[in-house]
């Protein structure tokens, strides 16, 4: 619709407002019915839901972000460079990827409360399409802190290199957040991007299902291949607690495609 059309329509609903109030004979009720009815239609001329991409496609790109750093880290890895006990004396490849993702993860947390400063103060939704909206944002933030985690307890590995297990879920995080953030792109004129986006989720759950065979992998053997090194056992119990964070960051992607596809079916946010 074009801007002199919209804003003679929104005139002429102000008008019809006034001309409501003023009529006489008519009960404090049905004034309150007219009145919300009005309401009603001004708000298809509102803004509904634009103040809100930005900030989820900030908040996309700051997962994707980390994702990317994840990846980054298996690839730039020294091996002849051992890793020791000792933080201040680890690669500086780890180090500086450590501080990025803890900076990554203020910035996503500010984007998460910023959206929720906006939600409080927007009245033009319903308590539902709040709560919608708040799960998806804190899903997708959940990302960026399980990324951060995982990197956090390499900290403490004695490894020279990256474990495997982590090479192995990092090309699959990364996959799954750039489809998030093709698919968040997708939410500003849905009605168009309808099929992109649900290609999308169907992605990230496929992925999520890889990660999930991963795991699986790697919990068997973790477990169960015989050692005699008691540091080795300690060594494994820390690996294990990486892979679950890092399948469980999966796990959030897929539920972040599964409220993207409730926006989907809603037409909207």
């Amino acid at each position: 619709m074009k801007k002199g059309k919209a804003r003679k329509r929104f005139a002429a609903v102000t008008t019809a407002e006034e001309a409501t109030a003023a009529l006489p004979g008519f009960t404090p009720i049905l004034k309150v019915i007219l009145f919300g009815a009005v309401l009603q239609r001004m708000s298809m001329f509102l803004p509904h839901g634009r103040k809100f991409f930005d900030l989820f496609e900030d908040l996309a790109d700051k997962a994707v972000e980390a994702s990317q750093l994840l990846v980054d880290l298996g690839v730039d890895s020294r091996p002849s460079v051992p890793f020791s006990l000792n933080p201040d004396s680890r690669s500086s490849n780890l180090s500086q990827i450590r501080e990025k993702l803890k900076v990554l993860e203020d910035e996503g947390d500010s984007i998460v409360h910023q959206i929720m400063h906006e939600l409080f103060y927007d009245h033009t939704r319903v308590t539902e399409e709040k709560g919608d909206i708040r799960y998806f944002v804190h899903n997708l933030d959940n990302v960026i802190d399980g990324v951060e985690k995982a990197v956090g307890r390499l900290a403490f590995t004695q490894r020279p290199t990256i474990p495997e297990p982590v090479s192995e879920f990092a090309p699959i995080i990364l996959e799954a957040a750039l489809e998030i953030r093709k698919a968040v792109g997708c939410l500003r004129n849905i009605q168009h991007e309808e099929v992109t986006l649900e290609k999308c989720c169907i992605r990230i759950n496929e992925l999520e299902n890889e990660a999930d065979i991963i795991n699986r992998k790697w919990l068997k053997i973790l477990m169960t291949t015989p050692t005699e090194d008691p540091n080795e056992v300690l060594e494994r119990l820390l690996l294990k607690e990486i892979v679950d964070i890092l399948e469980d960051t999966t796990d959030q992607c897929e539920d972040v495609a599964n409220i993207l596809e409730t926006f989907r079916l809603k037409g909207g946010i």
